[in-house]
């Protein structure tokens, strides 16, 4: 099918393109038909699990029903009341899974439904990763963003250490995840003792030492190694035996206090990464749905013993964090292959020193010992452990296809006591297929849920984020990570070069008119106040903004109108999140907004692209002071089959021949899901601007052919003489 476009009308032109998006301004939109949601009814006493169904190849087996189940709670069968298959990320399951709780009342099957994506956090375990490990991870990295992530996942990649800093957030945004992963690099690991020998001692070997009951040949090889090194000289000296059994005792002292200090360290080291595990685990409860995690590290030990009092009872926490928040974690051993020789498990180097048999035998676990804590989370949140292979990237893409579908079973606790705080076990069967594999988490902890701990894995907001805000809930709106619904609220972002040579981001908002309160008898103007914040890349404050709007009510209209508001802001080059919030004064709703966005360094001279520009109306009694019409581009970008879909973009550094004329064309494509749904022929942009380092491109595109739902514009520019090709894509939506 081919993309039917005509190049825009003049009404809509480029100065009124420009003059919308660097003026601030505020205005009342007019109603537009509000779209219809299902309302699903949650029973709150009622517990859910996600089954992920497999064969013998790792494939979703799809087309079973509820009969084929069955489900054990505590070693006793149990009828439950509600049974779907789910696609991740799914509106049916943002419906089913929100907050935890699923409905009583049986659906059928959803079909096909459109999937707005999936909900994936990459944890980087960087506080136990060798530097050979942290670039396979980094190369594991750049392989899903380039080839997995679609625009309608939504991604986190978060370090234990907390390295990658502010930009460790859910986003879609592949530039603010590509730089996210470039921040990750190799951090020292390094738990050490007092220097008893010339082989270095694991917190494994540790571990074997301070257990009394443990091998004792470990410990008087490094007492023997320890003698070696300060052996006293044996010539004439008459005190030589009672000076060697007096280094003996130190050095047997040395040797236990060299293994607790490792094992404290390494306790120490744990506990941190546990903290930012367990924060993102049950922060991310918050996102609607199923989530899945890939957890990467050289592997540590479970049990530390003494030295490491509560870090299994840590683990469990953390598992029924997951557990509770959907997350279904994956780990990845990221050593690799594992060879025979002796190797130390925190750098993945062979050890110095003598071979001696005692600690080559006692060795032979220290791989499965350090691998016990990764199996664990895996296996009881429903997940799976990778071992033993150089080349996950592969398995992240088996596990994304495998996890993409699911079935949601839901059931209710039959007495009192079975509410009562403890761990419950859950196990889930297909009758009479003992060739599939369930996978499913291990149990849940009954009781109430722990309030959400602080770590390392979402920073805290440095104060001076929102100082200049003054409106509490609007300040606590702005520091929170994750969007409020409370008042529907809408945020677009546009960058434009002016001809000053400063690039200008619009933050467009959108507010439902609505859902503003208008007074007891509905004819009061609404009070709005409205806040924002740009923040930069490492979380400091670029620029913010406030404003307070009285709203005129709507009266004799039953649609929903908007109130939009546009701020600009010149910004050099960089990333940063836009974080904007809504008010109503009157009944003390808020609703929040936040987007990253990469502005461009138009000085290194290489082909760029504005903002797509979409839906451009002329605004009635919209001129501004020097008699320009006001422009309004589109904050929500939806738009009715029965219209046109109009853009604008502008063109940087395109390079020109002899004559000084430039040589570009364009192509306009619709995706949907990837999917390439319509094409447009390839044209050639004619040069009719008066600024030639700004060349402007326009047209409409015909959406009648679509059918309703969410669509990617893919703009490519090709500059003939350059050799070059650069695109600029937005989401959109037909109603």
């Amino acid at each position: 099918m081919k993309l039917l476009t005509r190049t825009a009308s003049r009404a809509f032109s480029i100065t009124a393109c420009l003059m919308a998006l660097l003026n601030p301004s505020a205005t009342a939109q007019q109603p537009q038909k509000p779209p219809t949601n299902d309302v699903l009814t949650v029973n709150t006493d009622l517990v859910q699990t996600a089954v992920t169904v497999v064969d013998k190849n790792g494939h979703f087996v799809d087309g079973l029903t509820r009969e084929q189940f069955e489900l054990v709670v505590d070693g006793i069968a149990r009828p439950f009341s509600f049974f779907q298959r789910v696609t991740s990320g799914s509106p049916r399951e943002q419906q089913l899974v929100t907050s935890g709780k699923a409905t009583e009342a049986t659906s059928k099957s959803d079909g096909n439904v459109e999937v707005p994506g999936r909900r994936i956090v990459f944890f980087i375990d960087d506080l136990h990763l060798s530097p050979d490990s942290m670039n396979r991870t980094r190369q594991m990295l750049k392989q899903f963003l380039d080839a997995e992530m679609t625009r309608k996942d939504t991604v986190a990649i978060v370090s234990a250490s907390g390295q990658i800093g502010f930009l460790q957030q859910f986003t879609n945004n592949k530039q603010v995840l590509a730089a996210a992963r470039d921040r990750l690099s190799p951090r020292p690991y390094d738990v050490q003792g007092f220097g008893t020998g010339s082989t270095r001692m694991t917190e494994y070997l540790a571990l074997n030492i301070d257990n009394e009951r443990s091998d004792k040949r470990i410990f008087g090889f490094y007492v023997a190694e320890c003698m070696k090194q300060n052996m006293p000289p044996k010539r004439n000296n008459p005190a030589y035996s009672q000076m060697v059994k007096a280094l003996q005792a130190t050095c047997e002292t040395d040797v236990k206090s060299s293994a607790r200090a490792i094992l404290i360290q390494a306790a120490h080291i744990t506990q941190n990464m546990y903290a930012s595990l367990e924060s993102i685990m049950r922060s991310s409860a918050r996102l609607p749905g199923r989530k899945l995690a890939f957890f990467i590290s050289d592997g540590f030990l479970m049990d530390p013993g003494a030295h490491g009092a509560g870090l299994r009872d840590k683990l469990d926490r953390i598992i029924d964090a997951a557990t509770r928040a959907g997350v279904v974690i994956y780990t990845i051993d990221a050593r690799g292959l594992s060879t025979s020789s002796v190797v130390d498990v925190t750098n993945s180097k062979p050890q110095t020193g003598s071979a001696d048999p005692s600690v080559l035998t006692a060795q032979t676990g220290e791989i499965a010992a350090t691998q016990d804590a990764l199996n664990a989370l895996a296996g009881d949140t429903g997940g799976r452990a990778l071992r033993n292979t150089n080349y996950f990237d592969r398995w992240v893409e088996k596990v994304l296809d495998e996890t993409s579908n699911y079935y949601l079973l839901a059931w209710r606790p039959e007495s009192d006591e079975e509410k009562l705080p403890k761990f419950r076990q859950v196990q889930v069967r297909v009758i009479g297929h003992p060739e599939l594999i369930a996978r499913t988490p291990k149990g849940y902890v009954t009781g109430p849920q722990p309030t959400e701990t602080a770590g390392a894995a979402i920073p805290k907001q440095p104060a001076n984020h929102v100082a200049k805000v003054e409106d509490a809930e609007i300040r606590d709106a702005l520091s929170d990570y994750y969007p409020s619904a409370a008042l529907p609220t809408v945020l677009s972002l546009t960058y434009l070069n002016t001809p000053n040579n400063q690039t200008v981001l619009t933050s467009s908002i959108q507010v439902a008119a609505n859902r503003l309160t208008y007074g007891s008898d509905g004819q009061q103007p609404a009070s709005l106040r409205l806040g924002g914040v740009v923040l930069n890349d490492k979380g400091k404050i670029a620029h913010s903004f406030k404003n307070q709007l009285n709203v005129k009510p709507l009266s004799g209209q039953t649609d929903s109108g908007s109130v939009l508001y546009n701020e600009p802001t010149t910004l050099a080059p960089g990333i940063y999140q836009v974080r904007v919030a809504a008010r109503d004064e009157k009944s003390g709703h808020v609703g929040s907004a936040m987007q990253w966005v990469v502005i461009p360094d138009l000085t290194t001279k290489q082909l760029t692209l504005s903002s797509l520009l979409l839906g451009g109306q002329v605004l009635d009694n919209g001129a501004d002071k020097g008699g320009n019409a006001q422009v309004q581009l589109s904050v929500d970008h939806r738009f009715w089959r029965s219209s046109k879909l109009g853009y604008w973009v502008f063109v940087y550094n395109a390079k020109r021949d002899g004559a000084g004329a430039p040589s570009l064309t364009v192509q306009a494509q619709i995706l949907r899901d990837g999917q390439i749904i319509l094409s447009g022929p390839s044209r050639r942009i004619s040069n009719g601007a008066p600024d030639p380092d700004r060349i402007p491109f326009g047209e409409e595109l015909s959406l009648s052919t679509l059918s309703p739902g969410r669509y990617d514009l893919k703009v490519m520019i090709t500059d003939t003489i350059a050799g070059a090709s650069i695109n600029q894509s937005v989401e959109f939506e037909v109603r």
